[in-house]
């Protein structure tokens, strides 16, 4: 039987992403609308804790873009009950993200319809100068990613197209992203106009998949590994009992940190 979505189901890196990790657990969340069966790991606090540090450097830089002055910020992270903040607000003002100039427009969030299909993007930063879009990413993760792995990630590919779309840009766009535990070593990617309809044809092909499946084609994933970190691995018999931090690889802890951050929730904050 044909999946029937809800109207006016809206695409995001968040559910896109669940979709390729798990189309089940897309089928439970998106479909069937089950919330929070489960915990993540045991150390579900200490997840949730970094993840909520982080949006509190977030609301920072958010603050310092739309004018807050300095001296009022450097105060609050110095009050922050995490002393992670203000190292971090520290490092931020002395990198060179901390003097961006042209139109800067901080946690913007578009809403655009791409042949059909609503999508919805949360920018940290856009900047507008001489004619040319960069998106900018902070980034507090434990890890700093593989650039490969980012340069196929959801993200990576569906911000610029959305972008692109909603402002009607036919110019080259740039993607950056800034981990604070390598604040001088950004990762960039630089995407032509040609790149950017390659990754829109690749999201279209996506979501016509997504949108055409019969419900016994949400089927579960092949890579068990992930059901040790799924709220939902009680409904698919794959377990109880949640992940130790003990037994996870950096394969696992980055995708945690990545539910925290695009799933937890269902936020999109970060």
């Amino acid at each position: 039987m044909k999946t029937q979505f809800p109207d006016n189901f809206v695409f995001s890196q968040s559910n896109l992403q669940t979709y390729l990790n798990c189309r089940y657990k897309f089928y439970l969340r998106y479909i069937q609308k089950i919330t929070w069966p489960a915990q993540v790991t045991v150390d579900d606090l200490r997840f949730e804790e970094d993840r909520n540090t982080g949006i509190r450097f977030h609301q920072l830089l958010h603050q310092y873009f739309i004018g807050f002055k300095p001296e009022l910020l450097i105060q609050i992270a110095e009050n922050d009950p995490d002393n992670r903040i203000s190292t971090w607000f520290q490092t931020f003002l002395a990198s060179q993200y901390a003097q961006l100039q042209g139109k800067l427009e901080s946690e913007k969030t578009i809403t655009t319809c791409i042949n059909d299909r609503n999508f919805i993007v949360k920018y940290d930063l856009l900047q507008f100068k001489d004619g040319q879009y960069t998106i900018y990413d902070w980034k507090t993760s434990n890890k700093v990613p593989n650039r490969e792995k980012l340069m196929d990630s959801i993200q990576t590919r569906l911000y610029p197209v959305v972008l692109s779309e909603a402002y009607q840009n036919d110019q080259p766009i740039n993607f950056i992203i800034w981990e604070i535990i390598a604040p001088n070593a950004p990762i960039v990617f630089s995407f032509l106009q040609q790149e950017i309809v390659n990754n829109a044809r690749y999201i279209k092909e996506l979501t016509d998949e997504i949108l055409f499946l019969d419900n016994r084609d949400f089927f579960k994933t092949s890579n068990t590994r992930q059901c040790k970190i799924c709220e939902y691995r009680s409904y698919c018999n794959r377990g109880t009992m949640p992940a130790t931090f003990e037994e996870l690889d950096e394969n696992g802890l980055n995708e945690i940190e990545d539910y925290w951050i695009t799933n937890g929730y269902d936020a999109n904050l970060v």
